[in-house]
C-alpha cells in the first residue's frame, strides 16, 4: 500500500507580499499627490479667476457711457430712497417684492436701459468663463447694493431696482467708495456658486456706482476636474514604473537572499551533517543577534508608542481647551460689540425658537417692542461717529433699564427690539409710557451733551394668535406703529 503524500501548507511567498506593499504605497503616493496638486490647482484656478473678475470689472468701469449709467441711476435712486419698503433678491417673487418691482418697469422700455445691456450683454458674450457682468451702486443707509442694468436675458436678469444685501465682508466700502469690491466668492440660492468683483465707476473725482462682474465657480471646477483626470493618468503611469522597478529591487536585495535561506533549510540533512552545518555556516546568520535586535525596535517601539499616548492625551486636554474657548467665543458672536446687547444673529435665533414655541402653543403670549433711534446719521455728520455711539449706548441702557425682565436685541445700526414675556408683557402698557417719558425728559434736558440728548420713536405690537402665523407678522406691526410714532414726533415738532 502507498503511503500517501503529505499536503504541503499554503504558502504567500514575500515577494508577492512585498509586491502588494509596494502597489498599495504607490496608490498611496498617487492619492496625496492627487490631492496636494488638486489644492494647488484650485488655489491658482481661484487666483486666475479672481484676477480675471478684477481686470474685467476695471474695464467695463472704464469704458462705460457715464451719461447713460447717470441718467439710469437718476430714474431708480429716487425710487428707492422714496420706498416705504426694501425686500431683497431674498424675497424674489414674493408679492412684496412683486409691488415693489413694478415701479421700475418703465425703465427696461428706455433707449438708454436698452444701450446699457447691450454693452453689458456683448462684455459678457465675449468672455465665455463670465457668468454675468451688471452696473449698481450702493445705497449706504440701508447698506443695499441696488441694480441698474444686468447682462443676461430679461427673463434672467436683476431688473432695474432690485435690491441685494451688502455683505458684511464689503462694509468697508460704506466709508471707502473708492474701494470698490475686491474678488470674493459667495454660494446662494438665487445666483449659485460665484466669483463677484466690483470696481468703482468715476464720473469726475466722484464714485457714482460700480461695475460688476460675476464668474461661475462651476466653469471652475469643470477646468479643475479635466486637470485632475490629466494629473491621475499621468500619476498612475509613473508609480506603475516604479511598482515594476521597485519589484525588480526587492527581488535583488530581498526575495532572493531569502530563497538561498530557504533552500539551505529545506537541504538540512541528518544524514550529512558536516556539510550542512557547512552550508549553514556560509550563510553567515546570526538568529539569535536578529532577535536581539527585534526585541530592541519592539522596545523602542514600545517607547514611541508610549510617548505617542502622552502627546494625544496632551492634545486631548488642549481640545478640550480649544473646545471651551469656542463656547466664550460663541456667547461673544451672540453679543453686540458697542451697546452691549444681544445682536441681530441672537435675535434670529429667538425669533426661530419662538416660532417652533406658537406652532405648538397658539396661545403663547409675547409681545415685540421696536424702538429706533432718532437723527443718528445727523449726529453721525455733525459731531462724528463716536458721538453716534454715545447716543446709541445711552439708549441701549434706557431701554435695558426699562425693560428689565426682557432681552434687548441690537437688530439694525439704531434699530433695537425687545421681547416682552411675563411681567414685562404683562405690565407692557405702563413701562412703555414710562419709557416715553424718560426719552422725552432726556432729549429736553439742556444740561446733558447733544449725543446724551437722545430721542427715539417707539412701536408695539403683541402676538395675535388669529392673524399673526409668524414672529415677523408681529415684528411688522410693531415696526409700524413705530414708524408712526416717529411720524407723529417729526409732525410735534413743527
Amino acid at each position: 500500500m502507498k503511503k500517501e503524500k503529505e499536503k504541503k501548507p499554503f504558502k504567500f511567498p514575500i515577494g508577492v507580499k512585498t509586491s502588494i506593499i509596494i502597489t498599495v504605497f504607490g496608490l498611496i503616493v498617487v492619492e496625496v499627490a492627487m490631492v496636494f496638486f488638486s489644492l494647488v490647482s484650485a488655489r491658482t484656478n481661484r487666483e486666475n479667476y479672481f484676477n480675471n473678475a478684477s481686470n474685467l470689472s476695471a474695464t467695463v468701469s472704464k469704458t462705460i457711457d457715464i451719461p447713460t449709467f447717470n441718467y439710469l441711476k437718476g430714474e431708480v435712486k429716487p425710487l428707492v430712497d422714496n420706498s416705504s419698503t426694501h425686500p431683497t433678491s431674498d424675497e424674489w417673487g414674493s408679492e412684496e417684492w412683486e409691488i415693489y418691482m413694478a415701479q421700475f418697469a418703465y425703465i427696461t422700455e428706455t433707449s438708454e436701459f436698452t444701450a446699457m445691456h447691450t454693452f453689458l450683454a456683448n462684455v459678457a458674450s465675449s468672455n465665455s468663463d463670465v457668468s454675468s457682468v451688471y452696473v449698481s451702486y450702493v445705497d449706504t443707509t440701508n447698506k443695499l447694493c441696488v441694480y441698474l442694468c444686468d447682462s443676461p436675458t430679461p427673463e434672467e436678469m436683476c431688473p432695474p431696482g432690485c435690491l441685494d444685501t451688502l455683505y458684511e465682508v464689503n462694509y468697508d466700502v460704506l466709508t471707502n467708495p473708492k474701494r470698490g469690491f475686491p474678488p470674493y466668492i459667495t454660494n446662494t440660492a438665487e445666483y449659485g456658486y460665484l466669483v463677484t468683483a466690483g470696481t468703482p465707476i468715476m464720473d469726475g473725482d466722484e464714485v457714482v456706482g460700480y461695475a460688476f462682474v460675476d464668474v461661475s465657480m462651476n466653469l471652475i471646477r469643470s477646468k479643475q476636474a479635466d486637470n485632475i483626470v490629466r494629473l491621475f493618468l499621468y500619476l498612475l503611469a509613473t508609480v506603475v514604473g516604479l511598482i515594476v522597478i521597485g519589484v525588480i529591487i526587492i527581488h535583488f536585495i530581498l526575495v532572493k537572499p531569502l530563497k538561498r535561506i530557504t533552500y539551505t533549510a529545506d537541504s538540512y540533512s541528518s544524514d550529512d551533517s558536516e556539510s550542512t552545518h557547512q552550508r549553514f555556516n556560509d550563510l553567515g546568520v546570526n538568529t539569535h543577534d536578529e532577535l536581539v535586535v527585534l526585541a530592541n525596535s519592539l522596545k523602542k517601539m514600545e517607547n514611541d508608542v508610549h510617548e505617542k499616548i502622552n502627546e494625544l492625551t496632551n492634545k486631548n486636554r488642549e481640545l478640550i481647551e480649544a473646545q471651551e474657548e469656542t463656547k466664550k467665543m460663541s456667547l461673544l458672536a451672540n453679543k453686540d460689540a458697542l451697546t452691549g446687547v444681544k445682536n441681530k444673529i441672537a435675535y434670529d435665533n429667538a425669533v426661530e425658537e419662538l416660532d417652533k414655541e406658537i406652532k405648538v402653543n397658539k396661545e403663547t403670549k409675547f409681545g415685540l417692542v421696536m424702538i429706533d433711534l432718532n437723527d443718528l446719521k445727523l449726529i453721525n455728520d455733525e459731531f462724528g461717529h463716536d458721538s453716534g455711539n454715545i447716543s446709541l449706548i445711552k439708549l441701549a441702557d434706557l431701554i435695558c433699564n426699562s425693560f428689565k425682565h426682557s432681552i434687548v436685541y441690537r437688530v439694525g445700526g439704531d434699530e433695537f427690539v425687545a421681547i416682552l414675556k411675563d411681567e414685562d408683557f404683562k405690565n407692557s402698557s405702563k413701562i412703555i409710557e414710562d419709557f416715553r417719558k424718560k426719552i422725552y425728559e432726556i432729549s429736553k434736558d439742556e444740561g446733558l451733551s447733544v449725543p446724551e440728548r437722545i430721542s427715539a420713536a417707539i412701536g408695539y405690537a403683541e402676538y395675535d394668535k388669529k392673524n399673526d402665523y409668524s414672529v415677523d407678522d408681529t415684528f411688522k406691526r410693531a415696526d409700524k406703529n413705530m414708524y408712526l410714532n416717529k411720524h407723529e414726533m417729526k409732525t410735534n415738532c413743527r
